[in-house]
């Protein structure tokens, strides 16, 4: 201990006492909730690894809070100007934040109690009432209590804080007390200690993503999942998110239009929905129900510029083609987005992008429909495979809280076939899914599997152990092909499996690239995309559909085929037994709506456009009735998912009454 430097002394210590307040507030947000454990299996277990995640959560908002006064003072007793002001300032900012942070955990127990999330940004809609929200508080004897506890905690710290300060301030004032670590190991500290420091404020090892949110959602269980987040982290995160301008609300239309509007476009009935749940619909396919697996492929950036099926010369892709000819070829097909999270979310959820927003991303994760609650309510089991580390773009703790039962990713694999920041190859992740999914047929049950490949995206990689050798000379191309031949190779190995014939394989992209034709600066092969449903032993012949489609008609379109019946609570349609007029996506600040012939084009800063699709010439003088009938559909079905999001009505009716 002689050789560590008093400065180091001190903030360890204060750190240590930080945890154990944090621990405590946590263990008291599970015992408050504890009737949610009941059902759990093995809770001993699973509580320890929320406790555990819960020191990671806390050692951030610690290191957050430690940072500035640790490097002062390091740096001052380096340079022998450890005096009292300096000490004593630093023991009042830590005190004050570790305070404060307090504070927020204490009003997050009744916070969660109420709205069953961490405490976040929306506490401060009541800002702007502060006396009633004053009054509230006074006045329920359970906020009261909460506060008593705040003060309580707080004095305690503080109590303690002190008494390492008095400690500390007295190793600095009584030398003799106490021999000075050498130079050596005080500049040491000054590099080593900052250093952890910032890996723990970043919570994470892994290059692709620091922690976040969704890092804490480690199994299926709600309570267990949240109680590890820190509240202070989940507030101030919240609140950072909803200052980006791309998380403002979009104004585009009238709320109650854009409802009223939607309703009539995807022929809602009157008796149908309700006020809470004005686009929720009850769907009768008129077949009997079927258990068919199903595979979804979700291909990174597969533009359908790059298939020989859309008019590429390079034969790019001679599977992709070869199945799309063989299965249902959705031609007019469109991603939601340009971003790997707009494709994860309209396929998976059938809600499209809001412009620029992240939906997957943020403090709060909200409820959605969509593919993986529809097969877990049949009883299926749902998988997702990730090449690279599941929390990048918060998809792993999104998908736990979102009906995903089992995530496969990076770490899960073997180390020697990770190549890069993306992992490992297409054809390895594929290819490690197969028994995983014989092990679900072994066991009786069906199977939703869902897949979000990497390698045809920078940095551009051809793995060099496998029988594949690319024609193109260009290595971009050269990814395009080894992507299909990925996708080829998988469907080999899956026609040898007991469970080929019962099952429905769908490939789509997440997002298309920027080639080919520029529409007046909208690349509309970044939206263009594939979308293949392939099962040739379950499906009638092969078909093309030409009428417009999106990512968020995957989920309606597999239940159809699923048969029986089941709830729509989303934006999308069945495509083979209804019809779109237009398909909508969105480009950051650009929406840009598509028939079969025309394209129109609406920018957040600039002019409309109303574009033809074989000539790109401009059409919009003369064509003013098509172009707003194009702008009406998008900005209602766009503004009506923004009021689901806000107003907490994307999930299922029977799981928020």
């Amino acid at each position: 201990m002689k050789r560590t430097p008093i400065t180091v002394r001190y903030i360890l210590s204060v750190y240590v006492t930080g945890l154990l307040f944090f621990t405590f507030f946590r263990c008291l947000l599970v015992y408050t909730n504890a009737a949610s454990l009941h059902s759990i299996p093995a809770v001993w277990g699973i509580l320890f690894h929320t406790m555990f995640m819960g020191l990671r959560f806390d050692t951030v908002v610690s290191g957050y809070v430690l940072i500035l006064p640790a490097t002062i003072l390091l740096v001052s007793e380096l340079l022998n100007l450890l005096k009292r002001p300096v000490i004593l300032a630093a023991h009042i900012f830590i005190c004050a934040l570790y305070t404060a942070a307090f504070f927020i955990c204490a009003a997050d127990i009744p916070f969660f109690k109420n709205y069953n999330n961490r405490l976040n940004v929306s506490i401060l809609n009541w800002i702007d009432s502060p006396l009633f929200m004053v009054r509230m508080v006074w006045e329920d004897n359970s906020f009261l209590a909460y506060f008593f506890l705040f003060i309580i905690t707080a004095v305690l710290f503080i109590m303690i804080a002190t008494h390492r300060y008095k400690k500390f301030i007295g190793h600095v004032i009584n030398p003799g007390t106490h021999q000075q670590a050498k130079v050596i190991y005080r500049a040491a500290a000054c590099v080593l200690l900052p250093g952890l420091m910032v890996l723990g404020m970043r919570g994470r090892t892994d290059e692709k993503s620091p922690i976040i949110a969704g890092t804490a959602y480690f199994c299926n269980y709600d309570l267990p999942n949240q109680a590890g987040l820190n509240p202070v982290f989940t507030f101030m995160w919240s609140w950072t998110d909803e200052l980006k301008d791309e998380n403002r609300k979009l104004t585009l239309m009238d709320d109650s239009a854009a409802l009223q509007n939607v309703r009539y476009y995807l022929h809602i009935e009157p008796g149908q929905g309700n006020k809470e749940y004005p686009i929720c619909r009850n769907v009768a396919t008129g077949v009997p129900e079927h258990k068919y697996n199903v595979v979804v492929v979700v291909m990174e950036s597969m533009s359908a510029y790059y298939m020989a099926r859309f008019g590429n010369k390079n034969n790019l892709t001679p599977n992709l083609d070869t199945l799309a000819a063989k299965g249902y070829s959705f031609d007019n097909f469109y991603s939601a987005g340009i971003h790997t999270f707009n494709g994860i979310f309209s396929v998976l959820y059938a809600y499209p992008a809001l412009m620029a927003r992240h939906t997957m991303e943020g403090a709060i994760i909200h409820s959605y429909t969509g593919l993986p609650m529809f097969f877990r309510q049949r009883g299926y089991e749902t998988m997702y495979f990730t090449t690279h580390d599941d929390q990048f773009d918060n998809v792993g703790g999104f998908l736990s809280a979102n009906n995903v039962h089992k995530i496969i990713s990076k770490k899960d694999y073997p180390s020697s076939e990770v190549l890069s920041t993306l992992g490992v190859p297409d054809h390895v992740m594929l290819g490690f899914s197969i028994p995983k999914l014989n092990e679900c047929y072994s066991q009786h049950k069906p199977f939703l599997a869902m897949y979000m490949t990497a390698s045809n995206h920078n940095p551009f990689i051809v793995p060099g152990n496998v029988p594949f050798k690319a024609n193109h000379p260009e290595v971009r191309g050269g990814c395009v092909e080894y992507a299909d031949w990925a996708i080829g190779n998988f469907m080999k190995q899956a026609e040898t499996q007991p469970w080929f014939a019962n099952t429905i394989f769908v490939f789509v992209a997440d997002h298309g690239a920027g080639e080919g034709i520029c529409y007046e600066g909208l690349p509309l092969a970044y939206n263009h995309i594939p979308c293949i449903i392939y099962a040739p032993m379950l499906l009638d012949s092969p078909r093309v559909i030409k009428s417009p489609g999106g990512q968020i008609d995957i989920f309606p379109t597999i239940a159809g085929l699923e048969g029986g019946s089941y709830t729509n609570n989303t934006l999308g349609i069945d495509l083979l037994r209804d019809s779109r007029p237009y398909m909508y996506f969105s480009q950051d600040d650009k929406v840009a709506v598509a028939n079969t012939t025309q394209l129109y084009i609406w920018r957040k800063s600039g002019p409309e456009s109303l574009l033809g699709l074989a000539d790109g010439k401009e059409y919009l003088p003369n064509n003013r009735a098509m172009a707003d009938s194009m702008k009406q559909y998008a900005f209602s079905m766009i503004q009506t998912a923004q009021w689901m999001l806000y107003n907490k009505k994307t999930g299922a009716q029977v799981n928020e009454h």
